[in-house]
């Protein structure tokens, strides 16, 4: 069922609260990402999904992670984690649900490859609880750079309507993330018939409709089918070619 867009208010302001503290009791690195980035850069702060988009990196424990959630305001709870199918010890994404009704926090495990870091969406639906997904594993990429584990890479913002001393992780380089998962999102088109200097904001929209996109996507039904080259790079080959389609499509 698809979540209702969430304006700054006491929902985001709980997830501003328990993000840093959850993940600091945990000593993992994080950041904000997707259509959370996109809200707070472009969307006066509104999600349009109502989800938190959390990442850090392919590796770090996912069940200390879960502890730390339990332990915040809202009594998170884990409600699904994709993992590794040759070693479950290690997770792609994970899903905490608040027992309170605050915002779904989304957590992306960023898998690194050739210089490109991925995150891994569950496309078909198909895990419930902790498992591995019946028919493989799709990533999604952006250059790693953009991500690298280096604090001069990150930096603590304000949210839009949000009392300052609550601060979010995001990448100083969330516009070429953004360029690679959401084309267009930095422009709006009119969704009305204009008048002559007349700006109506809410009902303008962005270019770019619809979920995350990437040039670089690649399936495997095994995490060890990262170590076949061959295939990752037939892969990427056919992504980049549905990328150039969706570009000259506009869509």
């Amino acid at each position: 069922m698809q979540r209702k867009q969430v304006e700054p208010g006491r929902k985001i302001e709980i997830a501003l609260r328990v993000i840093p503290q959850a993940f600091n009791y945990a000593t993992v690195p994080y950041w904000l990402s997707f259509g959370g980035l996109w809200a707070l850069i472009r969307n006066n702060g509104i999600i349009p999904d109502g989800d938190f988009d959390m990442c850090t990196y392919y590796g770090h424990d996912f069940k200390r992670i879960e502890k730390a959630f339990r332990g915040v305001p809202g009594h998170y709870v884990m409600t699904k984690a994709i993992v590794d199918d040759t070693n479950k010890d290690k997770a792609l994404y994970c899903a905490y649900s608040s027992q309170e009704g605050y915002l779904h926090i989304c957590l992306s495990f960023w898998y690194l490859h050739d210089g490109i870091r991925y995150y891994c969406h569950d496309q078909h639906h198909e895990v419930e609880g902790v498992g591995v997904p019946q028919s493989g594993y799709f990533f999604r990429g952006v250059p790693a750079y953009c991500v690298e584990d280096n604090p001069n890479n990150f930096r603590m913002v304000e949210w839009p309507g949000i009392n300052q001393q609550y601060k979010i992780r995001v990448p100083r380089a969330a516009g070429v993330m953004l360029d690679h998962l959401y084309p267009d999102w930095a422009y709006k088109k009119q969704h009305y018939e204009v008048k002559p200097g007349v700006i109506i904001e809410d009902k303008m929209v962005s270019y770019h409709r619809g979920g995350a996109i990437s040039p670089y996507e690649v399936h495997v039904s095994s995490m060890n089918d990262w170590k076949n080259e061959g295939h990752v790079k037939r892969e990427l080959e056919k992504s980049k070619e549905k990328w150039l389609i969706r570009l000259k499509n506009g869509k």
